[in-house]
């Protein structure tokens, strides 16, 4: 993915970038497109893109263990600075460009960012009710038999405690 600086003025444009997640590196779970919404603001020393990304994604549930589809958003946001000479930035999200330089890759944020919005836990709903830990039945869609409150016999003296407290 990449933006042709030098087509636009000075001033701020909203770019729309789409391409095939497996042609930015987002290989399973990813799938479908990847949707890059941009808004350039360009100056004669610098360019500042704010984006919005999304993408689908097909993920299993860490309750219940069943498929489901998720989109994916991002935001991010990324500064080019104009320089005379070839310049590394240590900065996060910064960067330079020299004058023989005429574009904005984005392939490798786009990716990166991509990556980072996968959640830590994936959950096909917020109320999912998970598996039962004793027969493996999935609770979201009907109750099992087993016991509820069968409770571990090593915890019966601190359970004393509790009911004493109370």
């Amino acid at each position: 993915m990449y933006i042709k600086y030098t087509n636009y003025s000075d001033g701020i444009h909203d770019i729309r970038l789409v391409k095939k997640s497996n042609e930015v590196g987002l290989e399973k779970p990813f799938w479908g497109n990847v949707i890059v919404e941009c808004k350039m603001d360009k100056s004669a020393s610098q360019i500042i893109l704010d984006c919005d990304m999304s993408v689908h994604g097909k993920f299993v549930c860490d309750r219940c263990n069943e498929l489901f589809d998720r989109e994916l958003k991002s935001h991010f946001q990324l500064t080019y600075l104009f320089t005379k000479s070839h310049a590394i930035s240590d900065e996060e999200n910064v960067f330079y460009l020299s004058p023989d330089v005429d574009k904005l890759v984005i392939t490798n944020d786009v990716r990166d960012y991509g990556l980072l919005s996968v959640p830590m836990k994936n959950l096909c709903s917020p109320d999912c009710k998970g598996l039962c830990p004793h027969c493996g039945t999935n609770l979201n869609y009907g109750q099992c038999s087993c016991e509820r409150e069968k409770i571990n016999p090593v915890w019966e003296p601190l359970l004393k405690i509790k009911n004493k407290l109370n």
